[in-house]
């Protein structure tokens, strides 16, 4: 990656958060370890490779809601070279499917030829140079400090680049939670995420210290995700299950009716067993996680105020940036980006994961100081 794609990334962020999105650099699409190519023995054939296989990654994703709940995704390409650009078209249409994003675009330094632009308008791919990032920007006004910090973090290059790099250094016992957030998370089925991601933290749980700024920016990047893993439930809730949320929630946590009918069972048939005395009376059969009732009651409130969502993910995006970079934040510098509302749903799902996952209750505490500006309690100085 060349500091000008950099500068082209994080121009296109600003222009994405001028049209009411919140945004990811970076975000990379592999798939699992396949079986070993090295011989073709038997033994070594049903072996897994230790690196899967990268499959590409999307400059720019841009996420919004829409009515219903929906989550309305945008990527972005950028390039800084002018060769290719009519090649590069169909490889934009490819990801932008396998992605199943709502919008795609192409964005480059200074040239886009005539070809690309005929052939962008049939693949319904929105190209662009550095100079229309800027025109289009005057069209889109908005009343946010993008140009005040902490926000302006995220259009920064420099900044942009630390927090790409930012948890690179992080103790190597946190690399399953760190792959998962980079690579998993995207590839998982997006059901698996809300119990997926809880149980990656908690196993990670002793080694997360509140006080470590890139520790905390970790959790508070995951509590993005699971954001994001809570808005795709709760639109599915509200299409199939909006007068039955609890039966709603249960069906998507295990991909559908038929899922949670065999899970259901499953669990019959190991209840049976256990009162048998063929299984260990302490043996766990429900099927659904000990914490259930909790995510119950946080999709229960996230799918009371939808509205919020995206301004919780905007200030959650902000944050993580500026602590990221080990740099203070106070809920006054948010300007109009700070809403009440918004705040205590983000402060709401990091409570979730820190009871859940069995963080370190600071983590709670931070999270509450960068979103309400209350004081940190001694203990956990």
């Amino acid at each position: 990656m060349s500091e000008q794609d950099l500068g082209l990334k994080v121009a296109s962020r600003r222009l994405l958060w001028r049209m009411g999105y919140t945004t990811r650099l970076d975000v990379q699409l592999r798939g699992a370890g396949g079986p070993s190519m090295a011989s073709d023995t038997s033994k070594e054939w049903g072996r897994r490779t230790g690196q899967p296989e990268s499959f590409t990654d999307l400059d720019v994703l841009g996420l919004s809601l829409t009515g219903g709940a929906r989550l309305h995704s945008t990527i972005v390409d950028c390039k800084t070279t002018e060769r290719g650009s009519t090649g590069r078209m169909f490889w934009v249409r490819g990801v932008g499917d396998f992605f199943a994003a709502d919008d795609a675009y192409m964005v480059r330094d200074s040239v886009v030829t005539d070809a690309a632009r005929q052939l962008a308008v049939r693949l319904g791919i929105t190209t662009l140079t550095s100079k229309d990032l800027s025109r289009l920007e005057e069209l889109h006004p908005c009343d946010i400090p993008l140009d005040t910090a902490p926000i302006s973090y995220l259009f920064d290059v420099d900044s942009a680049a630390n927090v790409l790099a930012a948890f690179n250094g992080l103790n190597k016992k946190l690399k399953p939670l760190l792959d998962y957030r980079e690579f998993g998370y995207w590839l998982h089925d997006d059901h698996r995420n809300l119990m997926q991601l809880v149980e990656y933290l908690r196993a990670c749980a002793d080694l997360l210290d509140p006080r470590i700024p890139h520790h905390l920016a970790l959790v508070l990047d995951l509590t993005w995700l699971y954001l994001v893993s809570l808005s795709q439930a709760i639109h599915v809730v509200r299409s199939a299950h909006v007068s039955d949320p609890d039966r709603g929630l249960q069906e998507y946590l295990f991909g559908g009716v038929a899922g949670l009918r065999e899970k259901e069972q499953l669990s019959g048939l190991l209840a049976s067993l256990r009162e048998g005395g063929a299984l260990p009376a302490e043996v766990r059969v429900d099927p659904l996680p000990d914490y259930y009732p909790k995510l119950r009651e946080l999709t229960t409130r996230v799918m009371r105020r939808p509205d919020r969502v995206l301004p919780a993910l905007r200030l959650l995006e902000v944050l993580t940036t500026a602590i990221a970079l080990v740099q203070r934040v106070e809920p006054a510098e948010l300007g109009s980006l700070h809403e009440d509302l918004a705040a205590k749903q983000a402060a709401d799902v990091v409570q979730f994961l820190v009871s859940t996952a069995g963080l370190d209750d600071g983590f709670r505490a931070r999270a509450r100081s960068l979103l309400f500006g209350e004081p940190v309690p001694r203990a956990t100085e």
